[in-house]
């Protein structure tokens, strides 16, 4: 448990399993806060671990309180609680739990943000609260500009004849381990011929000649730019991936499962190559490598829709629903 994902789903586990923990966490961040001489206009919530602090503040500061969602947690729970083979009445048990508490956030917010279309239609929304689609996005023209490949190649010892798939990740996170424990035991032994670079901190141990595992790398438009590919072959996880988003603005072909596109709109053949199966990866990847007229037409589209995620235009968009908020002839206050 002693990794990021293990302590997400702690945590998550301890909010539905009832009142205790949520109690002395919502009390001890209250208290914290009431010390200091500083009242808030408006709330935001990040997580459902803040729920119960957030609905306080906001009710203590007669301020507004917007919610973030930026995964279905209660799905994400089901799904670690499945992957450990919980018994299926403790497990929907704690599932509806963490469910009621998502939507108590969602009937006392002003505002809520999504990041997909998928993650709306997880939950009933109130018809007086504005509800919003803002995805997370990413520095498109810091990505879009390439970085310093030449000197990213040189750092890893990687030469230039070479095919350079690349994934990128927190492998403290267990999504990505297990992503990355595929490609170092399915996918990189059949593609011998190519290299294979896991980007990111705490990498897996890994006996694969043609598997490097640099950790964190500071030049990362340099690395996407460097690469042929870009994997993602998730098998696990809820909301928009963060990576994908990276790889979009960096126009390189993309190789990923249907998790691994979750709340993104993006289409087979068109945007990227999507898979069912991790076991179907090494097969697309050779297809991408024969074909110049698809790497260039998947790279090409990829930088199109990853445009539409720069961080500057998605920002515009909150100070548009918060003037919306404060506009209104009668702000809302559904607390």
């Amino acid at each position: 448990m002693q990794t990021k994902y293990g302590r997400i789903y702690l945590w998550n586990a301890s909010l539905a399993a009832g009142p205790y923990f949520n109690e002395h966490q919502t009390k001890y961040t209250v208290d914290t806060l009431r010390q200091h001489p500083t009242t808030f206009d408006l709330v935001v919530c990040e997580s459902p671990q803040m729920i119960r602090a957030s609905q306080e503040l906001a009710d203590y500061n007669n301020a507004e309180l917007l919610v973030n969602f930026h995964n279905s947690m209660y799905e994400l729970l089901d799904q670690q609680l499945r992957s450990r083979h919980v018994p299926s009445v403790l497990r929907q048990r704690a599932v509806n739990r963490l469910e009621r508490l998502e939507h108590s956030a969602i009937d006392a917010a002003s505002i809520v943000v999504f990041q997909s279309e998928d993650d709306v239609a997880h939950y009933d929304l109130p018809e007086d609260t504005l509800v919003s689609v803002i995805p997370n996005g990413c520095e498109y023209d810091q990505i879009a500009n390439g970085g310093e490949p030449t000197q990213v190649k040189e750092s890893l010892g990687i030469q230039d004849d070479e095919t350079i798939c690349v994934f990128v990740g927190a492998y403290d996170y267990e999504p990505n381990k297990r992503a990355a424990n595929l490609i170092c035991d399915t996918i990189a032994p059949e593609l011998s011929e190519f290299t294979f670079v896991l980007a990111g901190r705490n990498p897996p141990d890994t006996t694969s000649m043609n598997v490097l595992t640099p950790g964190f790398v500071s030049d990362l438009p340099g690395l996407l730019s460097a690469a042929d590919v870009a994997l993602c072959p998730l098998t696990m996880g809820s909301g928009t991936k963060l990576k994908m988003v990276d790889y979009l603005a960096a126009g390189i072909p993309i190789v990923t499962t249907p998790v691994g596109a979750q709340g993104l709109p993006i289409k087979d053949e068109q945007h990227a190559i999507i898979v069912d199966q991790p076991e179907a990866f090494p097969e697309a990847i050779r297809r991408i490598e024969r074909s110049p007229d698809m790497q260039e037409s998947l790279g090409r589209n990829a930088a199109s829709l990853g445009m539409e995620y720069d961080w500057d235009r998605l920002l515009s968009e909150y100070d548009e629903l918060l003037n919306e908020l404060y506009n209104r002839p009668t702000i809302l206050n559904n607390r």
